[in-house]
């Protein structure tokens, strides 16, 4: 009887089974398909460079609290002068080069031998700008900065003393602007965008234009 079971067991051929088609996307489909990500990419682009254009900016920014912030803490450590240049002169100035030093003649030259605290390149869309209600300190020549004493206080401001705060303003392509200013004495950092609509500086990061 398992014989007889075994032999009635069968398989099938696969000479019986059709042929098998494999189908693909059709013309209309792919169209579809093409469509949906045109729809996609229109609306993720114009977010994609809005978060460019912000991170950008408040990165030139933030390199620039950066060099204050660097430059002060030098100055208390090593109980010395530090002289951070931020503009070559009175007048706004493509990216450039933002340069801490140890100013051992109280001279606020970078001389050969004085100590470099440190270089910060800014990018050279961005544009630096000196702001004419809190006008940086002079240094050497046309050049504009902070000078940082042993102490950590600052003189900010073109009285050269420690009252008052000096400014520079970091801009893009859109006119969108940040303005970094450092309280004289404390050496405070403060960051404040212009709001275009109202026409003043506000502590609000928010007035995109693109």
């Amino acid at each position: 009887m398992l014989r007889l079971m075994n032999c009635s067991r069968t398989t099938p051929s696969s000479s019986n089974q059709g042929p098998r088609t494999e189908r693909g996307f059709t013309l209309v489909e792919m169209l579809v398909v093409v469509a949906i990500m045109g729809m996609i990419l229109a609306i993720s682009i114009p977010t994609l460079r809005r978060s460019l254009v912000r991170a950008e900016l408040l990165g030139e920014a933030k390199m620039l609290k950066a060099a204050v912030s660097v430059s002060r803490i030098n100055a208390i450590k090593q109980s010395r002068t530090v002289v951070l240049r931020i503009l070559l002169d009175d007048a706004a100035q493509d990216g450039g080069v933002v340069h801490a030093w140890i100013d051992d003649d109280d001279d606020r030259v970078a001389d050969a031998g004085e100590e470099d605290i440190g270089r910060w390149r800014m990018n050279d869309d961005i544009k630096l700008s000196p702001d004419a209600g809190l006008r940086l300190r002079g240094l050497s020549g046309t050049e504009l900065g902070i000078v940082f004493l042993p102490s950590g206080a600052a003189i900010a401001n073109t009285g050269g003393t420690v009252v008052g705060a000096g400014a520079v303003v970091v801009s893009d392509f859109a006119f969108n602007q940040i303005r970094i200013s450092v309280q004289g004495g404390s050496g405070t950092v403060v960051q404040e965008m212009w709001d275009f609509e109202n026409s003043r500086w506000s502590d609000q990061i928010r007035f995109w234009r693109y």
